[in-house]
């Protein structure tokens, strides 16, 4: 499989001082991220399982959360497109985040997008279907 990558620095902790001051923003390390999930290991490996990411930011938690059910649905699905398809959505649709300040929604909602598409087209480049950007509206 393509290495799919990562477009937030994951390693950053704050966009500034002043958030920081106004808002107590400080973004939790990769490190942190994946030490904590693996306490729930066999929840993010299911595909339905829910999560909420009541302070999600930019969604440092929510975007392993994703990736990791992605990577079964790829082990599982990758030779059926629409089964693939199907299982995907139910992953990303278990996945919800609430953040105070608009921007990190924003920015957690592309980049969840983000790694679904990376997933998507790496099984599917040509076969792609454009409803499939309808996931959009999920994250």
């Amino acid at each position: 499989m393509a290495e799919l990558t990562e477009h937030i620095n994951p390693n950053k902790q704050v966009k500034s001082k002043k958030r920081v001051r106004d808002y107590g923003e400080v973004y939790t390390p990769q490190h942190i991220v994946n030490a904590m999930l693996d306490l729930v290991k066999h929840e993010t490996e299911r595909i339905d399982s829910r999560f909420l990411g009541p302070a999600c930011g930019n969604g440092n938690f929510l975007a392993e959360i994703l990736r990791r059910k992605l990577v079964v649905v790829d082990s599982h699905y990758s030779k059926s497109q629409i089964e693939w398809e199907r299982y995907a959505v139910i992953a990303v649709s278990s996945i919800y985040g609430v953040d105070i300040l608009e921007d990190n929604a924003q920015e957690c909602r592309e980049r969840l997008f983000k790694i679904f598409e990376e997933h998507y087209t790496v099984f599917f480049k040509d076969k792609c279907k454009d409803e499939c950007e309808s996931i959009k509206y999920f994250v």
